[in-house]
């Protein structure tokens, strides 16, 4: 048997909504809890020996600085046109 019921589905949409939002927040607190680890993972590294990361396995070179080089448009441009 049909019905004639009428939904807005104003209802559904603000559901969606808030659902999105807790979830969007959710990632972004799990994003902060991660770098917070590593932050902290980096911080008891650096306090051990060289002797210590050696007994973990741990390179003792990996926690120095590396040279890094930025790459923008405009250089990949001019390297590509220099090919």
């Amino acid at each position: 048997m049909a019905t004639a019921d009428y939904h807005s589905g104003y209802a559904a949409h603000t559901g969606d909504i808030v659902h999105a939002l807790a979830e969007r927040f959710a990632n972004i607190a799990s994003a902060f809890a991660k770098q917070h680890r590593h932050a902290q993972t980096l911080k008891a590294l650096e306090s051990l020996s060289h002797d210590e990361l050696r007994d973990i396995g741990y390179p003792a070179g990996a926690l120095e600085a590396k040279p890094a080089l930025e790459i923008t448009a405009g250089l990949m441009t001019t390297l590509m046109s220099m090919r």
